[in-house]
């Protein structure tokens, strides 16, 4: 009887321990163009999901890397492989606000070529050998091709991502990371819906932008022209001018000083684990974007150098669309700039140390 009394005493106390650790989790709505399969947009949500550190109240997918159909199968199908079928996603926008394929075809016509646009591309003529996820010929926005990784089981909410995000901000006031890693209409379209979502978020972090860093963006020319910010400007020059508590940047200039290598893919092939196993049968060579950006929130003391910047982008419709603008702290600007915490220097070798972690333990 004493022991059945002492069992029934720390029940309670267990359930009190497990509450206050899921209390004291991050919450974070993961906004991402969600290219697959392993792609570093996939890889930064297994960063998120395989954290005990976050709690991911749902992924939101945008149209960026591929078109918004496609990324959010392949997310669901993804969150399958992961046994998280548990965290929602929501559809979100399909087009940027403006710009459009055949604004960058323009723009091509005008003032050069561009390495890379995205859901615009057509990499069919890339060779065999190519992984899946970089050599799809361009198709329609609603064409899902097969999905090598197979087809996913489960569906996403009947809910935008846009307003996901007003009802998750609401529910949460004042404690909901808002993480994008891909263009930001979804972030663009909450804030149109409800002003509120930036005052009523704890912090919005981005990966995107470019400053000095001649690598990473979709354009040889110069380094401020970066993908996700360039495929939907007028997005980035919304959420930009909102009213956030804090806003913290990775841009490309950080993102380059890491790879993911040989190495670090077969460390990860060791383990024998379902999110292993799709890591090694797809995932490349790459610079980690959207990794260490979710990886820094999992230990914001990857970053080892960082500087107060105000940011902003160009929506001139010439030469200079969709390049980053930024200033110094003690610049004059008007009232409707904001200042960013923009992360331009990293610990690489705990952020591989910390990454080969993640990915090679199980289901937690």
């Amino acid at each position: 009887m004493k022991r059945l009394r002492v069992i029934v005493a720390v029940c309670p106390l267990i359930w009190a321990v497990a509450v206050a650790a899921q209390d004291h989790k991050i919450k974070v709505i993961v906004d991402q163009d969600a290219r697959g399969p392993a792609t570093t947009d996939m890889q930064s949500i297994l960063i998120f999901l395989q954290s005990d550190k976050l709690d991911v109240l749902g992924i939101t997918t945008v149209s960026g890397d591929q078109w918004v159909r496609e990324e959010t199968q392949r997310t669901l199908r993804l969150l399958e492989i992961a046994g998280r079928t548990d965290v929602p996603v929501a559809q979100g926008a399909e087009f940027p606000l403006l710009n459009s394929k055949e604004e960058s075809e323009r723009w091509e016509a005008l003032y050069g070529k561009f390495r890379y646009k995205g859901a615009w591309s057509d990499f069919s003529n890339r060779p065999a050998n190519t992984p899946p996820a970089f050599r799809a010929a361009y198709h329609e926005p609603s064409i899902v091709p097969p999905l090598v990784e197979g087809e996913p089981h489960t569906k996403a909410i009947d809910e935008t991502a846009a307003h996901f995000i007003v009802r998750m901000v609401h529910k949460y006031p004042g404690e909901v990371v808002i993480w994008a890693g891909g263009p930001l209409t979804n972030i663009a379209l909450a804030l149109r819906l409800d002003p509120e979502v930036a005052t009523l978020a704890k912090e919005l972090v981005l990966m995107g932008s470019g400053m000095y860093a001649d690598n990473g963006g979709i354009s040889g020319v110069d380094a401020r022209r970066e993908f996700n910010w360039w495929f939907d400007p007028e997005s980035v020059r919304i959420t930009m001018r909102a009213p956030w508590k804090n806003i913290t940047i990775t841009p490309v200039d950080v993102s380059i000083k890491t790879k993911l290598s040989k190495e670090i893919q077969a460390a990860i092939a060791k383990a024998n684990t379902p999110v292993a196993r799709y890591l090694t049968a797809y995932s490349v060579e790459s610079f980690m974007w959207d990794e260490l950006s979710a990886a820094a929130m999992v230990d914001p003391s990857l970053i080892t150098g960082q500087k107060e910047l105000y940011v902003d982008i160009d929506v001139d419709h010439g030469p200079s669309y969709g390049q980053t603008l930024f200033w110094g702290p003690d610049a004059q600007v008007p009232p409707y700039m904001h200042k960013a915490t923009v992360q331009f220097d990293v610990d690489a070798p705990r952020l591989y140390d910390l990454y080969i972690k993640l990915m090679t333990q199980p289901k937690k």
